[in-house]
C-alpha cells in the first residue's frame, strides 16, 4: 500500500478532526508524511491549514478531511 493511501484512510477515519503529520507518522509508523499531507491538501475534501491536532492538542500545521 502507498504512504499517500494510508494517509488518507487514517485522516478519513478522523474526519472531521485534524490531525498533524507527525501524529500520523507515529500511529502508522512511518518515517516521513509530510510530502503525502501536501499531496492530499485540495482534493477529495483534505484540507491543509494551521489548527489543534486532535490528538496531542497542540497547535500546528494540521490535516483533515471533510
Amino acid at each position: 500500500m502507498k504512504i499517500l493511501d494510508e494517509v488518507a484512510r487514517f485522516v478519513a477515519r478522523l474526519a472531521p478532526e485534524p490531525v498533524c503529520d507527525p501524529c500520523i507518522a507515529q500511529k502508522l509508523s512511518l518515517d516521513d508524511v509530510a510530502l503525502a499531507s501536501h499531496e492530499l491538501a485540495g482534493s477529495h475534501g483534505f484540507q491543509r491549514s494551521k489548527g489543534v491536532c486532535r490528538l496531542r492538542d497542540q497547535s500546528g500545521m494540521v490535516i483533515r478531511r471533510h
